[in-house]
């Protein structure tokens, strides 16, 4: 995650105080392909506290129903993260020596996620 306005700190401390249980303000999709995004979008939300709430290619999470696909799923996540220009957080790919704590890791292939 690049640097300005987000606050690494927030992201550990959310992901330390929620690993282990469930924050009851966001649904649980582990039933519905997996929960991995959704936590790590309610980490980096904790550390930028800012949502971008263009229709479709933004990311939010209001409810279950009144969400981006980039907040749950893996590949439009990446997209909104290097691709945003505008509000909310955004990230550039960084090799391992560029990461900190707070920052987002998410592993790949040559064919993609």
């Amino acid at each position: 995650m690049k640097e300005t306005g987000y606050r690494r700190e927030a992201a550990v401390e959310y992901a330390k105080k929620w690993a282990m249980g469930r924050n009851p303000r966001y649904l649980d999709f582990e039933n519905f392909g997996g929960d991995c995004t959704n936590f790590a979008s309610q980490c980096i939300y904790a550390g930028s506290g800012i949502m971008n709430y263009t229709p479709v290619m933004g990311w939010y999470y209001n409810s279950s129903t009144d969400r981006t696909p980039s907040w749950t799923g893996v590949q439009y996540l990446y997209n909104f993260l290097v691709n945003n220009k505008s509000v909310g957080p955004y990230a550039v790919e960084t090799d391992q020596a560029g990461v900190s704590p707070g920052d987002l890791v998410q592993l790949g292939n040559a064919s993609g996620f």
